[in-house]
C-alpha cells in the first residue's frame, strides 16, 4: 500500500507574511466562540465575495476544544464554504468533524448514518459534506462527500488547526494538532502533528507553493461566495471556540 505524504502546512503565525508575499487576497477574523443551543445562534456566517470558477475558497483557523466533547450528544463542528447567499448560510461545501456514528445508537433499529464513521455512541471523526444537499429531506449518501475517518487524537481541551480548500470541482481538508511549547526566548511556540486528511475526489492534495484546486469529476457549484462556521447537537452548557480564522482564494494553476 502506497504511504501518502502528509501534505505541507503553513504556520498559523506565518500564514497573513505567505498571503501577503504571493498577492494572495484574504481577510483575518476575530475568535468564535461556540456554545450555541437553548435558541442561540447554530453558527457564524462570513460574507466574503464570490470565487471564480478558476479559484479556490479556502478556511484556515484553530479550533479549542475545551469541554465541548463532555456531553455524549455527538457534538461536532461545520465549517462550509461558496455557499449561496447571507439568508441562507447553512450552504456550500466543507467539513464535518467532531463525535460522529455510523449508525444510530437504538439496538433495534439501527438507522445508516456516516460512512466510515466509528460504531455507536459514536467517536472522534471527520468527513466532507455537502451542506447544500443536507436540507433533513436528501439521504446522506447523497451529501457525504467523502468516507469518514477516525480521529482518535481528538479530544477536549485541546488545539486543532483545520485546512479546507474549495474549488468549482472539489473539497480538500486537513487536521493537525497543535501543542505549544516554550522557545529558547521564552516565547510560547506551536509545534504542529499531522492528523488527517480528506478530500473529494479522493486525490489529497493540500496547500502548497501554488495552492491548487484537486481536479477531477465536478461537483456542483451553487456558491457565491461566503462561508460560515457552526455546530450540530452541542450542549450549550458546554464551550470551545475558534481563532486565527482566516479566509482566503486564489487562481488555480493552469
Amino acid at each position: 500500500m502506497k504511504t501518502r505524504i502528509p501534505p505541507r502546512l503553513v504556520p498559523t503565525e506565518s500564514l497573513e507574511s505567505y498571503f501577503l508575499s504571493r498577492g494572495i487576497d484574504f481577510t483575518r477574523f476575530g475568535p468564535l466562540k461556540l456554545g450555541f443551543g437553548q435558541g442561540n445562534d447554530q453558527y457564524r456566517l462570513y460574507p466574503y465575495p464570490g470565487p471564480a470558477d478558476d479559484e479556490t475558497m479556502a478556511v484556515f483557523c484553530e479550533w479549542h476544544t475545551e469541554d465541548y466533547f463532555e456531553v455524549d450528544s455527538g457534538p461536532h463542528l461545520a465549517i462550509g464554504m461558496r455557499g449561496p447567499v447571507s439568508h441562507d448560510p447553512h450552504r456550500g461545501r466543507g467539513l464535518a468533524i467532531g463525535i460522529l456514528a455510523n449508525r444510530s445508537n437504538d439496538p433495534d433499529q439501527p438507522v445508516p448514518l456516516f460512512k466510515g464513521c466509528p460504531d455507536p455512541p459514536g467517536g472522534p471523526s471527520f468527513f466532507i459534506e455537502d451542506f447544500t444537499v443536507c436540507d433533513g429531506k436528501t439521504p446522506i449518501c447523497e451529501w457525504q462527500l467523502s468516507t469518514g475517518q477516525d480521529l482518535p487524537e481528538l479530544r477536549g481541551h485541546g488545539i486543532y488547526r483545520i485546512d479546507i480548500h474549495v474549488s468549482r470541482d472539489s473539497v480538500w481538508a486537513g487536521v493537525w494538532q497543535v501543542g505549544i511549547n516554550r522557545s529558547t526566548d521564552g516565547e510560547p511556540a506551536r509545534v504542529y502533528t499531522f492528523m488527517g486528511e480528506t478530500s473529494c475526489p479522493d486525490t489529497l492534495a493540500g496547500f502548497s507553493d501554488s495552492p491548487v484546486g484537486m481536479g477531477g469529476e465536478v461537483l456542483q457549484d451553487r456558491g457565491q461566495g461566503n462561508a460560515f462556521i457552526g455546530t450540530g447537537f452541542s450542549d450549550p452548557q458546554t464551550r470551545a471556540y475558534v481563532e486565527n480564522i482566516f479566509i482566503a482564494n486564489w487562481k488555480n494553476p493552469l
